[in-house]
């Protein structure tokens, strides 16, 4: 998979978009229409619309007290869900390395404002976004290869939370020179680029190289 892949085309033109001065409204929606036909598309199926959700209160104890949390004590997501709810709840909650993804889900329940993060949203932004500093993309290598290359199966290191502080700070300068796009809009993009990213590639070679970096090949 190179930069002249149909994948590597549409990181190409993003990347563009982004230099030029934003990647507004229409840049986003093009590119998402373009991923849903390389078969990479948002799941409102498996994440349907979140509606109200700066009204949730933690009303967790210590064991299951309805059926959903019955079913992530059943998947074994109870001190995950625990933590969860803590997070959501405090007044001034901090990330660790282990649960930043996690947390940065319960402070966009909190506030729309802040972004959904995962290791797709960082790797397509790592992908599209140039302006990153070496250290910043020197982060996300760290993050999200192992020590072979190769793709992690999700996110994880000693530099998570360096890189969901850069990529809030990073996605609200896209969002403030798209000319009106939203951070919904936004997220619906990067989530399904960073699976078609993963899928595509599987060394950080491959991934230079659909990137059109240089010395890339």
């Amino acid at each position: 998979m190179t930069k002249e892949s149909p994948l590597g085309k549409l990181i190409t033109s993003l990347q563009k978009s982004i230099s030029e001065g934003g990647l507004d409204k229409s840049a986003i929606e093009k590119a998402t229409k373009e991923l849903a036909k390389l078969g990479y598309q948002y799941d409102d199926h498996r994440f349907p619309l979140l509606v109200g959700t700066e009204a949730f209160s933690n009303n967790s104890s210590d064991s299951p007290k309805d059926l959903a949390e019955a079913l992530l004590w059943k998947l074994g997501k109870w001190k995950a869900y625990k933590k969860f709810c803590e997070n959501y709840a405090a007044e001034q909650p901090a990330p660790t390395k282990t649960d930043v993804v996690f947390y940065a889900f319960a402070m966009h329940l909190r506030d729309k404002n802040n972004p959904i993060y995962d290791q797709h949203a960082i790797r397509s932004l790592w992908a599209i976004f140039e302006n990153l500093t070496t250290d910043e993309r020197q982060k996300c290598k760290s993050l999200l290869f192992d020590k072979k290359n190769e793709w992690k199966e999700s996110g994880t290191g000693k530099s998570a939370i360096d890189c969901y502080s850069f990529f809030v700070n990073h996605v609200n300068e896209l969002v403030s020179t798209s000319g009106g796009a939203s951070k919904s809009e936004l997220d619906r993009l990067l989530m399904p680029l960073g699976q078609a990213i993963k899928g595509s590639t599987k060394t950080y070679t491959e991934f230079s190289a659909l990137c059109g970096w240089p010395g890339s090949g």
